[in-house]
This record gives structure tokens, sequence and C-alpha cells, in this order.
């Protein structure tokens, strides 16, 4: 029953790219054809109304679905390191509510799950945190969080295109890194 729809969901992903519908979701796809249980996606947030403290990142994660599928939800972890309230920094792993097997629901697919991990993007939950120190920020000192959140990804190298505009200016004269408030958090060296 699970191959049968993971090969469902991957010929409709196939014929009709989860970007057409959500420009957040880049990629969904198998690693590779011959294992259809090992999935890779990649996430975004293009714009700066899709997150102020997100803007501008992109993001690789590993999904692994089970034989059980879809009567148990799939683990998805972050494979590019991201600061967030709810997700381990060292790890990736997620905290969020549909992915355990009590809350979630055989009619969701992977395609629901990539927009219910987005939405956690837009909404933390400081009171459930797997980064204690993340939530923290994100509670007492969003500007410190937000500026914490875009170094981070500008240090592994999840910026989309660091040309975009973002919440963080990239200062083309001396390569120097600025937060909203225009507080130097890095430098680029060329």
């Amino acid at each position: 029953m699970s191959e049968r729809r993971l090969f469902q969901e991957f010929n409709r992903y196939k014929k009709s790219p989860p970007s057409k519908s959500n420009p957040q979701i880049i990629s969904l796809a198998p690693i590779s054809e011959e294992d259809i249980f090992q999935w890779e996606a990649i996430i975004s947030k293009p714009t700066k109304s899709d997150n102020p403290f997100y803007y501008g990142g992109q993001w690789k994660l590993h999904i692994t679905v089970s034989k059980q599928y879809p009567i148990e939800p799939p683990v998805i972890k972050f494979i590019t390191p991201i600061i967030h309230p709810n997700i381990n920094l060292n790890t990736g792993e997620i905290c969020l509510d549909i992915l355990k097997k009590d809350a979630w629901s055989p009619a969701w697919n992977l395609e629901h799950l990539l927009v219910a991990i987005l939405m956690l993007l837009d909404s933390p939950e400081p009171d459930s945190p797997l980064n204690i120190d993340a939530a923290n920020l994100y509670r007492y000192d969003p500007v410190g969080f937000q500026s914490m959140v875009q170094f981070n990804m500008w240090k592994v190298g999840s910026f989309i295109d660091l040309k975009h505009t973002t919440p963080t200016t990239v200062s083309k004269s001396n390569q120097v890194i600025r937060d909203i408030s225009g507080s130097k958090i890095g430098t680029i060296s060329v």
C-alpha cells in the first residue's frame, strides 16, 4: 500500500510539481527511483511577505517514509542547519504535531507536510521548543533572533541568492551584512 501511494504521489508531482501551486516548495522527489522511501525536498522563503526572519532562505530536507505510510507519518529532518525554536539545530529534527503518530492523518501527503513546515517557520511555537536558546531569543529579543537567523543563513549558505533584497542588506563595496536596524552581523570574504 505504501509503495503504491508513494508512486502515485511521485507521478502527480512529476506531472504537476508542488512549486506550481506553492512557489515556496522548490522540489519534492525521491532521492532515487530505486528507493521510493527516501525523499528529498527543498523549501524556501523567497519574498519578504513570506517571513521577515527567514526571508531569502532555502533549506534542504530529508524525508524517510515508513512501509506503513500513509497509516504512519514520515520522518522529516532539516539537512540545511536552521535556527528555529521548534527545530533541533544539530539533528534537524522538527517538533510539529502532525509528524507524530497520534496527530497524523492518512489523508495528508508529503506536500501537505511541507506546507505545514513552511507554516511552522512563519509561526514558531516557543512554548514547546526543541531549541531552547532560539525560543528564548525569539520570545524576548526578536531583533536579536532575526540577526542570528540571518547570520546562520549566511554562514551555511542557505540564501537563495545574496543579490536578493533581504532583511539583511549586503554592501557590495565591503561585503558587510547588516540586519534591518543597520547593525553589522557579519562579513563576506570574496
